[in-house]
């Protein structure tokens, strides 16, 4: 099927969105919906795939198409992204059994990660599927269903992540692109990037996605798809992958030493080389392109956590904003401008659904530390701010010791729109940030993943030339010295109650 148009969509924590851009990445339609984030016990968090993803997908491809004006039958080749892991239990209909199990934030199969550890030998682990088991991986998400939900389990033809989940409704087929299956612990073997010989340990193989690259064409729109979304039987479906490396690439992330901060509902970096590192505490396997090697890192509670401190310190600002007042979040940052560095000593650990990196713990706890009754909510919201990026420097450590040190990242996702953030970010970690004049974000990345994927754009160099720079942020060394302090404080302050944080 030939088009001039490229359609991607991207699936997040709390929002689908989808972008329609000519084939020289020039925006034609774009479209976005709310979703729930389901958390029926403290640890879950879930998705509805059909009543979240695949109805956002369907309500905004037939809007982008009704809006735009655009043929069906001039989409060239549809990408997807979503949010990291989602494991889906489906049956041959792609129906699926129960809600998806989220990434790291749900922290359910803390005990099967530690099972499989031990059980397999957590160096065995690490040598064949290049981490350790933690509740962020494939595997353990797996083990939990089969050991507490056995009845699913048995009724399971197929294991699907998010982006799989979506690509399978679209045209029959499941697959799963390397560089989502790098969180795979311990199914995937790390060397041949293949399902490996510790699937034994978890399920079958036949149960698992057939692995492939990112921009492979894995089928085309079925009729049945095509009947419930509005697009065009036939239309190429690309393999997809996870919303962090389809952000990356729609900025222009695509060389060694490249380098992402998306500020989300999570944090996540992505540092690109040409060669995995030696002895890395960073993720680091295939990218979205090939010949190029991902080096990622994320925290688990980011934007989520400013979004809790708007909904439980600032109802007033909701309600004003509710009668035509200013957006309660733009109200309550400016509540935190005037905060000085070290927000007049109040520091915020952001563990509020356990931590990613750099500590790796899922039973760590969230922490407002040092109020007086002279702090305020803007001391509480600037603290936080600070918190998200002690965290980032933490991490940004790692990538040193790595040797990848990374001076100059691309800042993008809903949490770059806010200068004092950003400012605060590159002040406590000592890098440089370019905001793009275009942050649409992955779904734009998926479009253009479409592009190289049937070959109407050339090579990836082509999208670094689509998106210039809008402003720059340099760090503040005087603000740097300030923080360095409280940088140490914030590491001490988790050393000092993880014992306290574990027993709760």
């Amino acid at each position: 099927m030939s088009g001039d148009y490229l359609l991607g969509f991207d699936c997040g924590t709390y929002e689908s969105k989808g972008v329609i851009c000519d084939l020289r990445g020039r925006i034609k339609a774009t479209a976005s919906e709310k979703h729930l984030l389901l958390m029926p016990r403290p640890g879950w968090a879930e998705h509805d795939p059909l009543g979240e993803w695949w109805c956002d997908f369907v309500l905004i491809t037939r809007r982008m198409l009704a809006e735009s004006g655009i043929n069906a039958s001039e989409i060239a080749a549809i990408g997807i992204s979503t949010i990291m892991a989602g494991i889906v239990p489906v049956d041959d209909e792609v129906q699926p059994l129960r809600n998806a199990i989220l990434y790291g934030i749900d922290t359910r199969s803390v005990g099967q990660a530690e099972k499989l550890n031990a059980l397999i030998g957590e160096e065995k682990v690490r040598s064949v599927s290049g981490a350790a088991c933690t509740a962020e991986s494939f595997g353990p998400k797996i083990l939990w269903i089969k050991e507490n939900e056995p009845e699913i389990f048995a009724k399971t033809k197929h294991f699907t992540i998010a982006s799989g989940f979506l690509t399978a409704r679209l045209t029959g087929q499941f697959a799963v692109d390397k560089y989502s299956v790098t969180g795979a612990q311990p199914l995937i073997d790390a060397k041949t990037m293949e399902w490996g010989e510790l699937c034994e340990y978890v399920c079958p193989v036949s149960m698992l996605p057939e692995i492939r690259r990112t921009t492979d064409i894995v089928g085309t729109v079925t009729r049945a798809a095509a009947g419930e979304t509005g697009l065009a039987e036939g239309t190429p479906v690309m393999c997809g992958t996870t919303d962090g490396g389809s952000e990356a690439v729609s900025i222009g992330v695509v060389e060694p030493c490249d380098a992402m901060i998306m500020y989300g509902s999570t944090a996540f970096i992505n540092r690109l080389s040409s060669e995995p590192p030696r002895n890395s505490a960073v993720w680091s396997g295939p990218y979205v392109l090939e010949g190029l090697c991902a080096n990622a890192a994320g925290m688990a509670t980011t934007g989520s956590l400013t979004r809790w401190i708007r909904d439980s310190f600032a109802k007033d600002l909701l309600e004003k904003e509710k009668s035509g007042g200013p957006n309660a979040y733009d109200a309550l940052f400016k509540e935190a401008a005037d905060v000085p560095p070290g927000s007049d000593g109040l520091l915020v650990l952001p563990y509020f659904q356990g931590e990613r990196m750099p500590v790796q713990d899922p039973k760590a706890k969230g922490v407002i530390f040092g109020l007086n009754l002279r702090h305020s909510r803007g001391h509480i919201m600037h603290a936080a701010l600070e918190g998200v990026g002690y965290g980032l420097s933490q991490i940004f450590d790692l990538y040193r010791e790595a040797g990848l040190p990374v001076e100059k990242a691309i800042a993008v996702g809903g949490g770059a729109r806010n200068p004092q953030w950003v400012q605060i970010v590159s002040d406590i970690c000592g890098i440089t940030q370019i905001i793009p004049q275009t942050t649409i974000g992955a779904a734009y990345g998926d479009a253009l993943l479409a592009g190289l994927g049937i070959g109407a754009l050339a090579s990836p160099s082509e999208i670094k030339k689509m998106n210039r720079p809008q402003a720059v942020f340099e760090p503040n060394r005087d603000n740097g010295h300030i923080y360095a302090k409280y940088k140490a404080f914030y590491g001490e302050l988790y050393k000092n109650n993880k014992t306290i944080m574990h027993q709760l």
